[in-house]
């Protein structure tokens, strides 16, 4: 598959689209009584989703040169919160501590995030980088509603508490699903292909998410400098899509 084939708008209406099944499927298990007590305390946080996905949308749709201007101060937020974060530990730390705090930040986010901003800035790949978005935010939303209906284990007790084996085993399956269904009918790829897409979103989501938090819990704080209500900081919203979108890019050229 071309990168090239792959457009832009068709990407938005993709993701637009979940968000509306998404919508529809709290919906449902807000009037069902047995899942309502957990499902309609999440409309907030849907609320909160709908600000990302515009947020996502906005650079791609503005394009040229609003693209570079909008990529440019989301890396500077995201270096922001970094090192508000990680600049915590930097004082009582020694030389080779600080050289380790060094690299470790460079590891993540900053290789990730200059990835992310040089796959983003190429015309080609807005649509990729829109549908790794898509599929990040399935994995997400579906292990999040997974969690609170059904969680009961930890999947990840030190790095990330709220996370449930429960959770994330949804969250797999509905990826799968989605992209069982939208990679063969609505974007054009191979049953295959889509699969592959969703185990190698399914790994970077988790990665990235792990990754995020690790920095944070080193630091000891439980979230970036908050930039959206009950979502903390721009880093906690796109840790997963740092590595996600570069590598479902790469992904697709081997296709």
């Amino acid at each position: 598959m071309s990168t090239q084939t792959l457009s832009f708008e068709l990407a938005a209406v993709a993701v637009l689209a979940c968000l509306g099944i998404g919508a529809v499927l709290l919906g449902v298990g807000s009037l069902l009584p047995v899942t309502a007590p957990r499902a309609r305390p999440l409309w907030p946080v849907f609320a909160t989703e709908c600000v990302i996905v515009a947020g996502a949308l906005l650079p791609f749709a503005l394009g040229y040169p609003w693209l570079d201007v909008l990529l440019g101060l989301f890396a500077i937020r995201i270096a922001y919160e970094t090192l508000r974060v990680a600049g915590l530990r930097w004082p009582g730390a020694t030389t080779t501590g600080r050289m380790r705090l060094a690299l470790e930040v460079a590891a993540f986010p900053g290789l990730p995030l200059l990835l992310f901003v040089m796959v983003a800035r190429e015309p080609g790949n807005a649509g990729l980088v829109l549908v790794s978005f898509l599929l990040v935010e399935t994995y997400d939303s579906y292990a999040l509603l997974g969690g609170k209906l059904f969680g009961r284990r930890p999947a990840f007790p030190r790095l990330s508490p709220r996370k449930t084996v429960e959770g994330l085993v949804a969250g797999a399956a509905m990826l799968g699903v989605t992209a069982a269904l939208a990679g063969p009918l609505v974007v054009g790829w191979s049953l295959g292909a889509s699969l592959s897409a969703a185990a190698l979103i399914a790994v970077t989501a988790i990665a990235g998410d792990l990754a995020g938090s690790r920095l944070k819990r080193a630091s000891g704080v439980k979230d970036y400098p908050q930039v959206l209500p009950r979502q903390g900081g721009l880093l906690d919203i796109t840790d997963a899509w740092l590595i996600a979108a570069p590598a479902l890019v790469w992904l697709a050229g081997l296709w």
